[in-house]
């Protein structure tokens, strides 16, 4: 694993390349994200730490390092929420050393960039341009791509939101949490759900039906559990063996899943579990506005009004 650095995503580069390999080519960012954690052995510990506003720092840095290798012709994105190796991507097995070198290069990339824009005429006048360090690269590359980025969907757009949903949910009561998830999943299309959560739960927090069809209902049981921390493959094993005649279950849980967890829930010959994390349950609150209120807002389209001469600022005091 290489040293921690101000350039710390560069490690995962290689391990896109082999994760999209294995997966055939292409895959989900989580997907994605999944596998480079199994292939790098990413302990629990760093792949769900938390940065300083709230976002998880391990997917972060595997968007960053997917940037690089976008510019660098290795991956493309057909379309929004798909990772795809390029032909080139698919030959290429990159070092460290090979990956860092790729990231020196386009660090002067963006310096001799950002010269040449500050040298222009419609650049500020007596404004120089700054060292680019890689220091402060990431920053750089931020401005300079914002917007192909997003379109692409290779970085996220800020989602201060999401953060602040969860820390609702963190908030809640456990039995105000079971009530939520309920109230979730008759939202989604479940019916005579009821909680049944508190002392004598047998095990689960609640049951309803899903209708499949005209006719077919399959008997759903799901298991909340509201804290921050991870859930083990213990507290998935417990809830598979209590969900009785149930056909599936549901495990919600502001925190995350471990490894092992998540191979619990797939266990050949068990009942098949879904899990839904925190960042997954706040997904689901989007897509179906359920908590969360859709907002319009505006931002200036710099390529636009880049085809526009613009007027060299003078002193002020107005035009003359």
């Amino acid at each position: 694993m290489a040293k921690k650095s101000k350039s710390e995503f560069v490690q995962w580069m290689p391990y896109i390349l082999d994760a999209l390999r294995e997966l055939g080519g292409s895959a989900t960012p989580k997907e994605v994200y999944d596998a480079v954690a199994r292939l790098a052995k990413v302990p629990d510990e760093k792949r769900f730490a938390k940065m300083s506003g709230g976002s998880d720092r391990f997917p972060n840095q595997v968007a960053w390092a997917r940037l690089q290798l976008v510019k660098e012709g290795l991956l493309s994105s057909p379309k929004r929420g798909i990772w795809m190796l390029t032909p080139a991507g698919k030959k290429k097995h990159l070092t460290y050393e090979e990956s860092h070198q790729i990231f020196l290069r386009w660090v002067r990339i963006f310096a001799e960039r950002r010269s040449q824009v500050l040298d222009s005429p419609q650049a500020t006048p007596g404004e120089t341009p700054g060292e680019l360090t890689p220091a402060s690269y990431k920053e750089e590359m931020l401005s300079q791509l914002q917007k192909s980025s997003q379109s692409e969907g290779i970085i996220e757009a800020p989602t201060g939101y999401k953060e602040e949903m969860l820390s609702q949910l963190l908030a809640l009561t456990p039995a105000a949490f079971e009530r939520f998830c309920a109230d979730l999943l008759k939202h989604l299309g479940l019916e005579r759900v009821k909680v049944t959560g508190g002392t004598g739960d047998k095990g689960i927090d609640g049951e309803g039906y899903l209708p499949i069809g005209p006719i077919v209902t399959a008997k759903i049981a799901f298991q909340c559990k509201r804290h921050s921390g991870a859930v083990s493959s213990k507290d998935v094993q417990s809830f598979q063996g209590a969900i009785g005649a149930a056909e599936k279950g549901i495990f919600f849980t502001t925190g995350y899943f471990t490894d092992s967890a998540r191979e619990a829930a797939r266990s050949p010959g068990c009942k098949p579990i879904e899990l839904i994390d925190g960042d997954r349950l706040v997904d689901l609150c989007e897509s179906n506005e359920f908590g969360l209120k859709p907002a319009k807002t505006y931002e200036v389209d710099y390529a636009f009004t880049s085809n526009y001469e613009k007027e060299a600022k003078g002193p002020k005091g107005g035009n003359t």
